[in-house]
């Protein structure tokens, strides 16, 4: 007669099997003391990891009548130890060859489980019926559902109120002084308009943000507040100092070099009332505790930029990214993931990247493979940066955006460079035209509009501006995935009448 394994045995089973695919999570199966004010309940398995929201997972053995309401009256406990609670639970439908397996772990490994997402606002993924997949998939859905929502929609309600504060600043700037503005807008690459003014704040802010995120992992690297209150000039001053000293000395080119050059084209006067609404913008988005979560800073953007109000466009949302990157990467075959060398011979471009949602998917695809199969993450960081991933773009401001998130992923990692380049596109200023990525068609080596790649072609020893373009050499031939959302655009007399569909 064919053993039945128990619900708990199974439960145990597929904690086991997650712990061994999360190294950077705890997961605890049947545990009783989950939840504090409800010591009468129970997890199946829970898993919770620095700066994410604890996951639950409650299983049964098909046709599981009460998983999805075991699952549902778990969101929104507090969990023991966790200062967050359960904003995302998944229900899980055993089926019967797990329930009848002499080796319940041998079975899970190789079982099609059903699953469902349940969320904490009433919602359900999918809306209908359950998805299909291996206990791998549920472990990178758990991950996924992991970031902690709510605090990232705070965050960025906090962004985008310091951004609104600080735009009228420059709107002013450009009434009374129209070549100051002009020089900002030169900088993005844009007309001198509104969005573009939004566009320039929205810039500096995450600057700002990031500089705190690795004011604790650089000792070199002061906080704001403490350069707030330096004996300096002026802070505005202190900033390019510091953020120059960054560039030079750690890196993170892509997201400080574009924030320094708008800080310096800044009057003092604009300057200081700019820093005086954002610095404590950027404070209170670090105090809110968001961003140890490596994909925070595209997702706080994509919320910036969902409704077109900061960038006329419409980008990759990350759901649609996580999907689309974890076919891709499915086809990568032959790669040994535990090597990072033999990840670092890997190709992988956007040439449209915009936020850098997909690039950022397509490295968390990756990261998750390299660390289930025991390879360590920080040693990774800088093969993925230096070699791997490779970004373009005709806007500066997302060339910005895609650096602040790939390098967000190990922020206190150091890389020498990033293969991140800001193409040009329409009329030159020697009335040629250029047409963005597309004129990789005809060569693969092309000047950059501005240098985001590596900062040794542009900073000499003494820290000082050298040569503002780079040369992008693109691979001929050589790239293992190109993975794109290519942008559509229709008529209009400047960059707002542009569009990407997603």
């Amino acid at each position: 007669m064919l053993p039945r394994q128990t619900e708990p045995n199974a439960n145990n089973a597929l904690g086991n099997l997650l712990r061994g695919m999360m190294p950077g999570c705890a997961v605890l199966s049947e545990n009783t003391q989950t939840f504090p004010d409800y010591p009468g309940r129970h997890s199946d398995v829970l898993i919770t990891g620095p700066g994410r929201a604890p996951v639950v997972v409650e299983a049964e053995y098909e046709p599981a009548a009460t998983v999805e309401q075991d699952a549902r009256e778990r969101l929104g406990l507090r969990v023991a130890a966790e200062q967050r609670a359960i904003e995302a639970a998944i229900a899980v439908r055993y089926p019967a060859a797990v329930e009848n397996a002499y080796d319940v772990t041998s079975a899970l490994r190789s079982a099609a489980l059903d699953y469902a997402v349940l969320y904490e606002n009433g919602g359900r993924f999918p809306t209908a019926g359950w998805l299909n997949g291996s206990v791998t998939e549920l472990a990178d859905l758990a991950r996924l559902v992991s970031v902690p929502q709510r605090e990232v929609d705070a965050a960025a309600e906090m962004m985008e109120n310091g951004i609104n504060g600080a735009a009228p600043v420059l709107d002013e700037m450009a009434k009374l002084k129209p070549s100051a503005a002009a020089d900002v807008a030169a900088l993005l690459g844009l007309a001198d308009v509104p969005q573009t003014r939004r566009m320039a704040c929205a810039i500096l802010a995450n600057a700002l943000v990031f500089h705190d995120r690795i004011a604790g992992m650089h000792p070199e690297v002061k906080p704001l507040r403490q350069l707030a209150a330096a004996p300096e000039p002026t802070l505005q001053d202190a900033i390019l100092d510091a953020w120059q000293s960054i560039i030079t000395d750690i890196n993170y080119y892509p997201i400080f070099a574009i924030g320094r050059d708008i800080l310096l084209a800044l009057p003092s006067a604009e300057a200081a009332a700019l820093l005086d609404r954002l610095r404590p913008t950027a404070q209170n988005v670090s105090g809110a505790g968001v961003d140890h979560a490596h994909d925070l800073t595209g997702r706080m953007f994509q919320r910036l930029i969902a409704d077109r109000k900061y960038l006329a466009t419409f980008y990759t949302r990350p759901e649609s990214a996580a999907l689309l990157a974890r076919l891709a990467v499915a086809k990568l075959e032959g790669i040994d993931w535990s090597d990072a060398a033999a990840i670092g011979s890997l190709r992988i471009a956007d040439f449209a990247c915009g936020t850098g949602a997909l690039l950022s998917a397509v490295y968390s695809q990756i990261a998750a493979r390299h660390e289930r199969a025991g390879g360590g993450l920080a040693q990774l960081h800088p093969i993925m940066m230096e070699e791997v991933l490779y970004g373009c773009d005709v806007m500066p401001a997302a060339v910005h955006i895609t650096g602040s998130t790939l390098s967000g992923v190990q922020p206190s990692v150091k890389f020498d460079k990033s293969r991140l380049y800001t193409i040009p596109y329409g009329r030159l200023s020697d009335d040629s035209v250029a047409i963005g990525s597309l004129e990789f068609l005809n060569s693969n080596s092309q000047m950059t509009l501005s240098n985001f790649s590596d900062p040794t072609l542009r900073i000499n020893g003494n820290g000082n501006d050298m040569e503002a373009h780079a040369v992008a050499e693109i691979p001929e031939e050589g790239f293992d995935l190109v993975i794109m959302n290519p942008p559509f655009t229709r008529a209009g007399s400047d960059w707002e009448g542009s569009a990407r569909d997603e």
